[in-house]
């Protein structure tokens, strides 16, 4: 998967809770939200999209992740964002078609005029292509569940290292 660190991520057009017509990125998106929203997880995600584009031949499917720390005091630690970021790039360069897939990451403040002090998100676009849009949704699907094991793996990483740092 090519993976990429942003400054900003510019959204796309599909709207936040927009339901996917196709069963099996519904599914996807089911699944990734169950894993988020479990115990193994130090991260709460939404998802913004999806949306589709392309020309003729080649069509793109993307979907917008915001991913947040549960826990306030985490969420306010850039340090650990940097730290998650790292680690997924890291995880997600190993994973998937580098040709179809395709993931940028960007670290935000929810809070613009005091970046320092407020809660951070780490967003994340994933975006897949193929010969006609079935086959980007589902390579997107392929994908999203890479992104799922990769966090799910980050969280476990990161548990470590905050019992490691007394947090």
């Amino acid at each position: 998967m090519r993976v990429e660190a942003v400054e900003k991520i510019v959204k796309r057009a599909g709207r936040a809770g927009e339901p996917s017509s196709d069963a099996g990125s519904s599914l996807a998106i089911k699944s990734f939200l169950t894993a988020m929203d479990s115990d193994d997880s130090l991260l709460g995600a939404t998802l913004g999209g999806p949306s589709t584009e392309g020309s003729e031949g080649v069509r793109a499917y993307a979907v917008d992740i915001a991913l947040r720390f549960r826990r306030p005091e985490l969420a306010r630690d850039r340090q650990l964002y940097f730290l998650l970021s790292e680690k997924l790039i890291e995880l997600l360069r190993n994973a998937g078609s580098g040709e179809s897939l395709e993931a940028k990451l960007a670290l935000t403040s929810t809070d613009q005029a005091n970046a320092s002090a407020g809660e951070h998100e780490l967003w994340l676009q994933l975006t897949a292509t193929g010969d006609t849009a079935e086959q980007a949704t589902l390579r997107w699907g392929l994908g999203l569940a890479h992104v799922q094991q990769a966090l799910l793996f980050t969280s476990r990483y990161l548990r470590q290292y905050l019992a490691q740092k007394g947090m």
